[in-house]
């Protein structure tokens, strides 16, 4: 119970201070063929990813409410976790087993081992929300917000990218891989492979440069490259970023998963590092420096 109380601690503390705005539209917020698939030197526009929506502890990470209050409060792409429940249908799930603090009444259960019906039923920590199914939030995003989905099992990767296809969503959502299961994917030919858009995990300098000396195709499917632990990649982190721009692509930088280090300093960091994109876990404090970044460059709808 202790996890539990650290949990809904956070919640507390994430999106409080997240303005909506609904002056805030452009093509940016709904289809990645826009603003993410150009070169940074044609579009140098500071971009926001929402981890697991805009949520606190009335509306729960993963949840689609919190979906919602992520488009509302400006976030560009809200990303939620991908798992595959056994009649094959992919779900907007982070644990299997099931944690107690996302779910009571389906606690220690297993996405796997679930029908689409048992998933729905489970209430989300202590609302009464329900978790959602990977088609569904892709239906509700269309027009409003771009999606990002971590792909939480190998195993479940091609599904991912079957059910991007399925859902028209192509064009607006991506998946979250490491940068040698993208390659491996490819390798295999694996269906729907290159139809859909990534963000390649890097880890380690060599992960950038692995990338590099891939084929054309396999480059231009990773529209972003997410730096792990970007404050300790060490020396060569100007050279790195310099040559994902060099490939066309985008940089992201991810703040502390604490939403009360996530501060808007924080966020100007990342930015002023050389990222591009921020993955957030405090969107007010992103939105804030956000607008303070793009202002800056002399963009519109900052």
């Amino acid at each position: 119970m202790s996890r539990f109380l650290i949990v809904a601690t956070l919640a507390l503390a994430s999106g409080s201070n997240a303005q909506s705005d609904p002056a805030y539209a452009g093509p940016w917020r709904n289809e990645l063929d826009s603003c993410w698939s150009r070169p940074v030197s044609e579009c140098n526009r500071a971009l926001t990813i929402v981890h697991g929506g805009d949520w606190n502890i009335e509306y729960p990470y993963d949840s689609m409410p919190a979906f919602q209050r992520g488009f509302d409060n400006q976030a560009d792409v809200v990303k939620g976790d991908f798992r595959v429940n056994k009649e094959n249908v992919g779900m907007v799930m982070h644990s299997s087993p099931i944690e107690v603090y996302e779910s009571i009444n389906c606690f220690h259960k297993k996405v796997e081992e679930m029908t689409t019906a048992e998933c729905e039923k489970c209430q989300m920590e202590i609302t009464s929300y329900n978790f959602t199914s990977a088609p569904e939030l892709l239906s509700w995003s269309a027009g409003k917000v771009n999606v990002m989905f971590c792909v939480k099992e190998q195993r479940d990767i091609p599904r991912a990218m079957s059910t991007l296809v399925e859902s028209n969503a192509s064009h607006r959502a991506l998946l979250e891989i490491s940068v040698s299961l993208i390659i491996q994917a490819a390798a295999a030919n694996t269906p729907h492979w290159d139809e859909v858009y990534y963000i390649a995990e890097l880890s380690t300098p060599a992960d950038v440069q692995l990338l590099s000396t891939q084929p054309q195709a396999v480059i231009s499917r990773c529209l972003l490259l997410e730096f792990k632990d970007w404050e300790k990649w060490g020396p060569t982190l100007s050279s790195d970023l310099a040559l994902v721009h060099k490939m066309g692509l985008r940089a992201v930088g991810v703040t502390a998963s604490n939403p009360v280090q996530a501060t808007k300093g924080a966020h100007l960091d990342i930015w002023h590092a050389g990222f591009d994109v921020v993955y957030t876990y405090n969107l007010g404090n992103a939105v804030e420096a956000r607008v303070e970044v793009n202002t800056e460059r002399g963009l519109p709808m900052p």
